[in-house]
């Protein structure tokens, strides 16, 4: 009895880990901030002002939060988990569009 509720407890700690492990994605500040940086970085060649640039990312950066949030609620844990890793592994924004 006491080898199979170990045995039990082996395997539920498997599935766990394996399920944290499959659903653990990056949140919506790593997210925003990753398209932010792309962003940026694909927008260099444009002089702007650095406090209307400061400005303008504080702004995008709170539209970008609320849209994750929302999209993170809407979708659920598992549809947020992939779509979070496409976004953080899309290096331009036309790879991270097609997220």
């Amino acid at each position: 009895m006491k080898i199979a509720s170990m045995i039990m407890l082996a395997v539920a700690l498997l599935l766990f880990g394996f399920w944290w492990g499959w659903v653990r994605a990056p949140g919506p500040d790593a997210v925003c901030e990753h398209i932010i940086a792309v962003t940026k970085t694909e927008a260099e060649d444009r002089s702007m002002d650095s406090a209307t640039e400061a400005t303008l990312i504080q702004q995008m950066h709170e539209r970008c939060i609320k849209h994750k949030l929302d999209k993170l609620k809407l979708r659920g844990r598992l549809k947020w988990a992939d779509y979070a890793r496409c976004i953080v592994r899309g290096e331009s924004l036309a790879a991270i569009g097609q997220c």
